[in-house]
């Protein structure tokens, strides 16, 4: 992790004590949080909250459905991880990142609780505990709070009555912390559940649902499960949607979408879903408001074409599931591929390296990236291309790539972030936005 440390410190004093966090690693739990919060007068409770979880599309969703607040006349908080190019982009209201100045007092109101606490906050924590305190201190309408990779003891897993929360999906991910079967990953971003708070739930395989509605009877959570109690069918291409929906007081008919992806549909019907049973709370927030925040929804580097002549687009996905929905949006592409070393290469490359024409297999900026070699040790007999950096993978894609073969960038959050870079540096690429 100190290679993060060393992207993130910058020599301000602020951003230089964040970084320096991340040397403190993972730590599920919420000891620390409830510390600086109490601290803080207990801002996680201040604002009306939506908490989502999931493997993959909790980003997504949270784009959604900030859309949809915001069409509806409502000043929306958005906490969401991790950041494509700046960390101010964790922290915005109607799409606008913190300004310095203020990440900077936050941080350092947590860092002088920090210094009288027993054991140091997490780089998570500490940005979730920023989260809570600027959206109180700016007095928003709603908190939307995506949880970092769990859920039962996620640092964003603090507030008393969400107003409603949502579960995503359940896939292969963060192992290590979460269990190695689904069954153990489905309890922990169950835990998010609360007592009379519904929950709209988007994952629909038998093993995983059962152990959401196990955790929703023992909790006193009211589910509402995909296929069950909303239902959606989208038509068109990938890359213009339109989505039928229903649920009990709300049905939308050829709503356009603002994401690209047949995944998106599945992202955009659990925010739908959300925002029919918060809309008690939301005088704006009628038919009209969902239809334009779903069309004008906007989420960086998520199946994003951000060039057109050749076309590039920028995916994050970085897990099997994630590679999943790549493959089924796209038939061909010049395919630049990077990856953290933490992750199941073999399964992604499986799944994308079909489309691949060619496989070009490179590595981003600091030690978290696996190595070309290891990755190529991953392709194993599949035919692809090396390329050590990616500014200059991206260099051969270019070349590659036509009207009919389009480069894609995915593998890693943090390969789509410099990749974004480099693609608005050098080859006019436009900036996020959000």
């Amino acid at each position: 992790m100190i290679w993060q440390r060393e992207v993130l410190a910058d020599g301000r004093p602020w951003r230089d004590y964040l970084a320096g966090l991340i040397l403190h690693g993972v730590k599920l739990g919420l000891q620390n949080m409830c510390r600086l919060l109490d601290a803080a007068g207990s801002p996680q409770n201040a604002c009306p909250c939506l908490h989502i979880a999931g493997t993959n599309g909790k980003g997504s969703t949270a784009a959604f459905l900030d859309a949809m607040l915001r069409a509806a006349g409502c000043r929306v908080g958005r906490f969401t991880s991790p950041h494509l190019m700046d960390i101010t982009e964790r922290f915005q209201i109607n799409g606008v990142p913190i300004p310095e100045a203020e990440l900077r007092g936050n941080i350092e109101f947590f860092q002088a609780v920090a210094e009288t606490m027993p054991q140091p906050p997490t780089f998570f924590e500490l940005n979730a505990a920023v989260a809570f305190r600027w959206f109180a201190q700016q007095g928003v309408d709603a908190a939307i709070m995506e949880t970092g990779m769990g859920g039962r003891y996620d640092a964003t897993n603090v507030v008393d009555a969400p107003l409603a929360c949502a579960i995503t999906n359940i896939d292969y991910d963060h192992m290590q912390y979460l269990g190695g079967t689904l069954a153990k990953i489905a309890y922990e971003k169950a835990g998010i559940l609360k007592r009379n708070v519904p929950c709209v739930v988007g994952e629909t395989a038998d093993e995983r649902l059962k152990v959401i509605e196990d955790c929703a009877a023992g909790t006193g959570a009211p589910l509402l499960v995909a296929g069950r109690d909303y239902r959606f069918s989208c038509e068109g291409t990938p890359w213009a949607q339109r989505m039928d929906f229903e649920t009990e007081g709300l049905r939308l008919k050829a709503a356009e979408m603002g994401l690209a992806g047949r995944h998106q549909c599945a992202n955009a019907a659990v925010a739908a879903a959300m925002a029919a049973r918060i809309r008690p709370h939301f005088a704006g927030l009628d038919e009209n408001a969902i239809l334009r925040g779903l069309r004008d929804t906007r989420w960086p580097c998520r199946l994003e074409r951000v060039l057109d002549d050749p076309p590039v687009l920028i995916d994050v996905a970085h897990n099997p599931a994630g590679a999943a929905t790549l493959a089924a949006s796209l038939s061909r592409a010049v395919v630049v591929f990077a990856v953290a070393s933490d992750k199941d290469a073999p399964a992604m490359l499986d799944l994308l390296g079909p489309m691949a024409h060619p496989l070009i297999l490179t590595a981003f900026t600091g030690g978290r990236s696996m190595a070309v070699g290891d990755l190529e040790r991953a392709a194993g007999a599949r035919p692809h291309e090396t390329a050590p950096s990616l500014e200059e993978a991206i260099a051969r894609g270019m070349a590659l790539a036509d009207a009919n073969t389009p480069m894609l960038i995915a593998g890693s959050v943090y390969a789509a972030g410099e990749a974004r870079r480099i693609l608005m540096e050098q080859y006019g690429a436009p900036a996020p936005t959000f």
